[in-house]
């Protein structure tokens, strides 16, 4: 039975928007054609058509027995981050946010543990709302996109927020949001998802090893969906030319590796010998169960490539279920 730490919850409804600013983009629900579905609207635009597997916990129980997951992560889908709102509506979309996770993890917490969302846009801010994460909603951790308004999650304005994940005790797991390079890909929306965000993923693993946020925070605890996208292909690419500089005035105190080492990536990269690269690359100890459930391009009973890879017994039990315990302190 696997830990599965990548899986993400839609609320039901959304509250009615009660700022001054971004109505134009506060998300609602609409519903549509097909029985237990809703479609997420920004707007009057629709983003996503999404079932009540996205909310309903009896639901997702039942797909986790069928296929092998023994407990879910629970964060929020994240086209609801909300960096893009000012900081009142991004705390207003947080709270009802985390309270939409934090009850569906109180209705069966032997099944379910969840990560919240703050308002990075301002990290002084997010700082100060990390310790509600735990006190008020009982959550583990916290999501956080890939990059802020632009700006990559690793760059040292964040600071005040790993800070905070370190002080609060909180795990912080990074997902691909609005990648850089859409513009250049050719074809449907969804092609988005399986192109461009591998490649956004590196850029967010990457800024934080070259934004020197792992080096100030030594104890935080931080994973990446999709294995780090790319970044697992770059990483011999910035070692080398680490161990080329070295000599003068290397660009980081230690091996880019080093830092590779220290943090955690789901095993979510839909292939065998992708996922066999990984392990070779960071370690067994490091990757992760994720499934992208509920989603269309989730991987279905997402313990069983690990299961099939003829994996010595403690390797396997620690990617399906070991390290995902000490990543989030279960």
């Amino acid at each position: 039975m696997a830990i599965d730490v990548h899986t993400h919850v839609v609320p039901a409804d959304f509250p009615a928007y009660a700022g001054r600013a971004g109505a134009a983009r506060w998300p609602h629900m609409q519903a549509c054609d097909h029985p237990g579905h809703k479609t997420v609207m920004i707007g009057e635009r629709p983003f996503r058509t999404v079932s009540d597997h996205s909310w309903d916990v009896a639901r997702r129980r039942e797909d986790m027995l069928a296929e092998g997951v023994d407990r879910q992560i629970l964060s929020p889908m994240p086209e609801l981050l909300s960096y893009w709102f000012d900081a009142d509506d991004a705390l207003a979309m947080a709270a009802h946010v985390n309270a939409t996770i934090a009850g569906m993890v109180a209705a069966d917490p032997a099944h379910f543990a969840g990560l919240g969302m703050v308002p990075l846009q301002d990290p002084e801010l997010a700082a100060r709302q990390m310790q509600t994460l735990r006190r008020e909603y009982g959550l583990i951790g916290v999501e956080v996109g890939s990059n802020i308004n632009g700006k990559p999650i690793g760059h040292p304005d964040h600071a005040p927020f790993f800070a905070a994940a370190v002080e609060n005790d909180l795990a912080v797991f990074v997902h691909a949001l609005h990648p850089v390079g859409a513009d250049r890909i050719i074809g449907p929306p969804l092609l988005q998802a399986l192109i461009a965000f591998p490649n956004e993923n590196a850029f967010a693993v990457a800024s934080m090893i070259t934004g020197g946020l792992l080096e100030r925070f030594p104890d935080l605890r931080i994973g990446f969906s999709h294995g780090g996208g790319s970044f697992g292909l770059v990483l011999p690419r910035l070692q080398s030319g680490w161990e080329t500089t070295r000599a003068g005035e290397p660009f980081l105190p230690h091996p880019p590796l080093d830092y590779a080492r220290r943090m955690y990536y789901d095993a979510l990269v839909y292939d065998d010998l992708a996922l066999r690269y990984l392990i070779d690359l960071y370690g067994a100890e490091r990757l992760l169960v994720g499934s992208d459930y509920p989603f269309l391009i989730r991987e279905k009973a997402p313990g069983r490539r690990i299961e099939g890879l003829g994996l010595a017994a403690p390797e396997r039990e620690a990617i399906l279920r070991g390290n995902a315990t000490r990543y989030l302190k279960l």
